[in-house]
């Protein structure tokens, strides 16, 4: 299942265009998948509660498009799929950068010239976000299957059948993938795993 309207041949023609230097090329590709890449964005910052505090679901958005069209100057994703696979990637290296950042600013009691709007104040252990931090990287080191199952399941929202769909594979498979990585994600954390 990929995104209505965007089928692997499009997405070609966009990233190529890209390549070639048609900066317009970038904007209708966004226009055509930018719905579901701010969902994406937006599903992802919910894990992230020391980001939330800082940033909002269109900062994550802007720099994970920044960072997708820098990639898409060198590489032509061959299917939709590796191209929202990649996207996943993205936000989720955006989201550890953003949360690297703002840790310290957490631990020291923020500062609100950062701040997009005033937010009711959270009390976020630093213990917390230290854990979310290290459960987004163990996702990062998983097999290529199981992030992939993982992610679409985790931060996408897919039901695990469209999952079945979309990689061509049994239910069955995407359960005992989703079960893997939920395990070595585990044992990446000594079994401590955040609260979701």
């Amino acid at each position: 299942m990929s995104e209505p309207g965007l089928d692997s041949v499009q997405l070609h023609g966009y990233v190529q265009r890209w390549q070639a230097g048609d900066a317009k090329a970038a904007d209708e590709l966004f226009r055509a998948i930018g719905h579901r890449l701010e969902n994406l964005a937006r599903r992802m910052l919910k894990s992230y509660p020391n980001v939330r505090t800082w940033a909002d679901t269109s900062d994550v958005f802007q720099g994970t498009v920044c960072r997708l069209l820098n990639t898409l100057k060198k590489l032509n994703p061959p299917t939709t799929r590796d191209f929202f696979n990649l996207a996943a990637v993205h936000v989720r290296r955006e989201l550890l950068d953003l949360a690297r950042r703002y840790r310290g600013k957490i631990q020291a009691g923020g500062d609100e010239r950062f701040a997009r709007e005033p937010k009711a104040p959270e009390s976020i252990a630093p213990a917390e976000l230290e854990l979310w931090s290290r459960f987004h990287e163990a996702v990062e080191k998983l097999p290529v299957e199981e992030r992939e199952v993982f992610s679409l399941v985790l931060y996408h929202g897919w039901p695990q059948q469209e999952i079945a769909d979309l990689l061509d594979i049994d239910v069955r498979t995407v359960r005992r993938r989703y079960t893997a990585a939920s395990l070595q994600i585990s044992t990446l954390l000594g079994g401590q795993l955040p609260e979701m």
